[in-house]
């Protein structure tokens, strides 16, 4: 008996070290876990997961976590009510002609930025401005605005204002959509559904340089941000930020197979936003200088693959052949450098130079054919409204 005890003893200690020298051994080795970030998944969706604070941060400020730039910018996220007259066919409307999405406020004065396809019906024979449009803000006050003015065509974009007297309005802080890079973490806040304001969603910046066709007219929208934070309908307008709490993309669409709201997600680069909303500002509307071209940001990738000379630049994918450029001699595969006294690295600042640009100008355009450098004179059209 005595014997039986001392060996189910000796074994019992032997086990102890056992265990202990095992789970020393996960400690330096990092088994199990242990040393590593823990990812809660729940059965019916997973779960976000909040970025890691060591996520590298620009002078612009420091890292926020999504509770952070949520507590900090959830006021600036606004819920936008609709009405149109005759009923909507388009977005989430009832029998009363109302439909629901997003925005946020981008000054103290009462400027608001949303997408164009919030406030006008477009699959009517003549696009419809919305009779009404109700901002609601996050402290239960709500006020009617103004239409300042849209874009319908590249950007989707739109600028409401709204009486800024006792409102307690927070601009949110703008970022430079240059500088986003694949994989960094963003926030989305927004409407979903028209049934939950002020939700937040978070994910990563899947790809950069996206061209997605604009719903409204079928003109492409240069340099999308694609995400997997998750954007519902309701989202079109809410603002996408970064984890430095500076707005980058403005949420504009989903791609989906199935019909539903599941998919990725497209923001419209902020940059693009600014200048559009500027003119608006001054003019009430947007006029683009025009082109005639689809094109993309030259990456390494599409160096390799097109077996370009150049790793930088603005790729012609499509030369129109009514368009300006291609009665300049532009053709498909030519990588456009500079236009003017700018150096063009990507298309978005193409797309920058256009828009200070005014129909009729001409421009000097320098570009890559074959490894060799030409240069153009081009006429800068007027974008037509349709397709």
């Amino acid at each position: 008996m005595k014997r039986n005890l001392l060996y189910i003893a000796n074994a019992f200690v032997a086990g102890l070290a056992g265990a202990a020298l095992f789970f020393m051994a996960a400690f330096y080795l990092h088994w199990g876990g242990i040393g590593q970030e823990r990812v809660t998944v729940s059965e019916a969706r997973p779960a976000a997961v909040t970025p890691p604070v060591s996520q590298p941060v620009s002078a612009a400020g420091d890292s926020m976590t999504p509770a952070q730039i949520y507590e900090k910018y959830a006021d600036s996220s606004v819920q936008i009510v609709t009405t149109f007259e005759g009923g909507r066919s388009f977005f989430r409307s009832d029998s009363g002609g109302r439909a629901i999405g997003s925005g946020f406020v981008v000054s103290a004065d009462g400027y608001i930025l949303t997408n164009a396809h919030v406030i006008v019906d477009w699959q009517r024979r003549t696009p419809q401005q919305a009779s009404k449009v109700e901002v609601n803000f996050r402290n239960g006050k709500s006020a009617e605005a103004s239409i300042v003015g849209y874009d319908l065509t590249s950007s989707d974009v739109a600028v409401l204002k709204v009486d800024a007297a006792g409102i307690d309005l927070v601009p949110v802080v703008m970022g430079d959509s240059e500088s986003v890079i694949v994989g960094e973490p963003v926030v989305a806040i927004g409407s979903p559904f028209g049934l939950y304001s002020s939700s937040i969603t978070s994910g990563i910046v899947s790809a950069t340089d996206r061209t997605v066709e604009s719903p409204e007219a079928g003109f492409a929208i240069q340099n999308a941000i694609q995400t997997d934070a998750s954007i519902n309908s309701g989202n079109s307008g809410g603002p996408l930020f970064n984890m430095r709490g500076e707005v980058i993309g403005l949420n504009e669409q989903i791609a989906t197979v199935s019909g539903g709201s599941e998919g990725v997600g497209f923001a419209v680069p902020i940059n693009t936003a600014k200048l559009v909303m500027d003119q608006i500002v001054a003019t009430g509307k947007v006029e683009y200088a025009w082109m005639g071209i689809v094109g993309q940001s030259v990456t390494a990738e599409a160096a390799d693959d097109l077996d370009l000379s150049v790793d930088r630049g603005a790729l012609v994918v499509e030369a129109q052949s009514d368009g300006p450029a291609a009665q300049a001699g532009l053709q498909k595969n030519d990588v456009i450098v500079k236009i003017d006294d700018q150096d063009i690295e990507t298309m978005e600042e193409v797309t920058g130079v256009l828009i200070a640009r005014k129909p009729d100008d001409t421009v000097k355009v320098t570009f890559i054919r074959g490894g060799e450098t030409r240069e153009t004179e081009l006429k800068l059209g007027k974008r037509p409204e349709r397709l």
